[in-house]
């Protein structure tokens, strides 16, 4: 879910757009230290940018993840992480103290925002479990997963004649959409999926991500239900 995050602009999302990152992602701005909390700073304050709320959103990762050979990361400030170093197979999800905007925007109004997002992430502290899974589970979600980012590639290809044709791009608001990482130390892909109601076939990377979700329901025993992410 999206918390109510000062923004200084406005941004729209358009469906056709897939985003793959390279190297080491987003570089957060410098920003200058102070430790004077109270009103006169909170006066002083321009808000949380997006840019540092998706950074942070980012960072919030389950332990070892980066020692993993395969890991898919589905969801914003409420994840669900599958995981495997090959040995262990695990589904992981996450509680935070506060919404992660809440937080930022704490920090920020009392001039102590880190200019590290990934430093503001270690301040929230936020609180990670897990579940085993067996090896075939593992590798059912993962062969599904790959099969339905193949249709979905599919529907991107067959939606750019209209795209160009028609000259409109889709904004969304208050849908069901999941950012989505894949990584497997040799392809790494970062996409956001959008649940349109009105798309025909539906998107088939929302219709995994519904098969997770009811995964973590019966092994976590609390729902992961949709909740929109603005």
């Amino acid at each position: 879910m999206r918390p109510n995050v000062t923004k200084p602009w406005l941004r729209l999302v358009v469906s056709t757009a897939i985003i793959i990152f390279a190297g080491t992602g987003l570089q957060a701005q410098e920003q200058k230290s102070q430790t004077n909390p109270g009103s006169a700073c909170a006066e002083q304050s321009k808000g949380v940018p997006d840019f540092y709320y998706d950074a942070a959103l980012k960072d919030i990762t389950p332990p070892n993840w980066v020692k993993s050979l395969v890991r898919i990361s589905v969801g914003g400030e409420i994840k669900l992480d599958l995981w495997t170093d090959g040995q262990k197979f695990l589904l992981w999800t996450n509680t935070n103290p506060q919404t992660v905007g809440d937080f930022l925007n704490g920090l920020d109004q009392s001039c102590s925002l880190p200019s590290d997002p990934s430093e503001a992430v270690t301040l929230m502290k936020v609180h990670w479990e897990s579940t085993e899974i067996s090896p075939e589970e593992f590798a059912n979600l993962h062969r599904t997963f790959t099969s339905a980012l193949m249709k979905y590639t599919s529907m991107m290809q067959s939606r750019y004649s209209s795209a160009i044709e028609n000259r409109l791009s889709s904004v969304h608001l208050d849908a069901e959409g999941y950012p989505i990482l894949y990584d497997n130390s040799h392809e790494r892909v970062e996409l956001f999926a959008w649940n349109e109601s009105n798309q025909r076939p539906l998107n088939p990377l929302i219709n995994w991500v519904h098969r997770l979700q009811r995964l973590a329901e019966d092994r976590f025993h609390r729902s992961f239900s949709y909740r929109p992410f603005r």
